[in-house]
């Protein structure tokens, strides 16, 4: 009893995973298809960037295009080489010129940017291309003064580009003091979030001199009070910038901040001294194109206005394709110029012949009887003659009148005739542009179906087999 149990309950679960594994497999089947990698894409990429030192800004531009009927979801990478990384937007529209979005860009801290189409290939597959524009910086420290090619990956191909690079200085290559206090800023980060100042000043003109810089940044950006380094010292970097060794514990400075305003002070700063000072602040408005930052440097009492601005690099492009063209011939213009062609005048055709034999024949029997009739002694020969005149006209006419009726039926067919002439014509079908044969599939498309219809076929046997020895051994326990 316990095996027949046993028996039924493992076909009851072999039973019951076919139907799941059946279910499961025209579920995977019914899915949709996978965005495919495009590996026909095209891309040329080109520069007239010149580098000169690290973090050089390099704008670069590129054309791009995909094989006909790619569909909507593929995608294709560039690979960014490894002295440069993406300055800018992490991600841009390439839109036609109706601001319809052709394809999306994404750019990624690896450097790699994925290009994805959009819905707007499914109605527009043929000619599929465009523009981008984009900037990065130059990673590396610059090698001697030549150029240097950059090679970026573009799906299988490596795009070669050449970047001008300046070589290292090699005569008055000190950089000279600055005459007068200024102040610069630059993009810290590469998705442009924060951007980094420097105040800087000229040597200390007296012997003691209070120094006081004040910052202030326009709308779109507040100060990052946790990053502000005043620096003092008189050794300076190949760059112009203070350098180690430094004097800032010698000559403290105070700082008094807000995100709004940063204030910072010295006292007693001998001649020949130097101070810098740089201060960090955070975007919070993404959408300006320009930020702005000023300030005050005020030295023994003689303040000097000094400003900065910098741009937003922008990533963005341009995409349009083509619908496939529809097939204009069409089969309704045939029949219609065909139509007029059948009606050409059967009619005149029977009345002509008509009146051909009446004319011929009446004339002839009339005239043979009145000469016999006078002279019957002289001449016995002219009783044969009216006897033999007068069958004369009876065939004539017999002959005359069926002669109308074959004229008339050979011009009957002549209409039916010429009306089948343009069904002829009406009947050849216009030839149909041959149908372009489509890419290889890109996508998965769920073809993988029928082993789940198998698994559940051979389930759904074992469940079979185990209820038939279920069955069988319950008969001999009968038995």
């Amino acid at each position: 009893m316990k095996n027949q149990l046993h028996l039924k309950s493992a076909s009851l679960v072999a039973a019951l995973l076919a139907v799941v594994v059946t279910a499961f497999g025209l579920a995977w089947s019914a899915g949709p298809a996978n965005a495919a990698v495009i590996p026909g894409a095209a891309v040329t990429i080109s520069t007239d960037s010149v580098v000169t030192n690290q973090w050089d800004q390099v704008d670069l531009t590129c054309q791009w295009s995909v094989p006909d009927n790619s569909q909507p979801g593929d995608t294709f990478n560039l690979q960014l080489p490894p002295e440069l990384r993406w300055f800018g937007a992490a991600s841009f529209d390439l839109d036609n010129a109706d601001g319809v979005t052709v394809a999306k860009a994404a750019a990624n801290d690896a450097g790699q940017v994925v290009f994805t189409l959009t819905d707007f290939v499914a109605d527009h597959p043929n000619n599929v291309g465009g523009t981008c524009n984009f900037s990065t910086q130059y990673a590396v420290q610059p090698g001697t003064g030549e150029t240097t090619e950059l090679n970026f990956t573009v799906g299988s191909t490596v795009v070669r580009v050449p970047v001008d690079v300046d070589g290292p200085c090699t005569k008055d290559c000190d950089p000279a003091p600055p005459t007068s206090a200024g102040k610069s800023m630059w993009w810290a980060d590469a998705p442009q979030t924060e951007l980094e100042s420097i105040f800087y000043m000229p040597p200390m003109p007296s012997e003691s001199n209070d120094v006081v810089v004040t910052d202030t940044p326009s709308a779109g950006m507040e100060i990052d009070c946790d990053h502000i380094t005043p620096r003092v010292g008189k050794v300076v970097s190949s760059s112009g910038n203070i350098t180690e060794p430094m004097d800032n514990e010698r000559y403290p400075a105070t700082v008094e901040c807000t995100p709004q305003e940063a204030t910072v002070r010295w006292t007693g700063l001998p001649k020949g001294e130097r101070v810098e000072l740089f201060v960090v602040t955070k975007v919070t408005d993404k959408k300006l194109d320009v930020y702005t930052n000023s300030g005050i440097v005020t030295i023994a009492g003689e303040e000097t206005p000094v400003g900065a601005e910098t741009r937003r690099t922008r990533a963005d492009g341009t995409g349009n394709g083509t619908a496939s063209p529809t097939p204009t011939p069409t089969p309704t213009p045939s029949p219609t110029t065909a139509t007029p062609t059948p009606t050409p005048s059967p009619s005149p055709s029977p009345s002509t012949a008509t009146p051909t034999p009446t004319p011929t024949t009446t004339p002839t029997p009339s005239p043979s009887p009145t000469t016999a009739t006078p002279t019957p002694t002289t001449t016995p020969t002219p009783t044969p003659s009216p006897s033999t005149a007068t069958p004369t006209p009876s065939p004539s006419i017999s002959t005359a009148t069926p002669t109308p009726s074959p004229s008339i039926s050979t011009a009957t067919p002549s209409p039916s005739a010429s009306t089948t002439s343009p069904v002829l014509v009406a009947t050849d079908e216009p030839t149909q542009p041959a149908e372009v044969a489509g890419p290889e599939p890109l996508a998965t498309t769920g073809a993988q179906s029928p082993a789940f219809i198998y698994a559940a076929a051979a389930l759904l046997a074992l469940g079979s087999l185990l209820a038939f020895l279920g069955v069988r051994r319950s008969a001999r326990r009968q038995h």
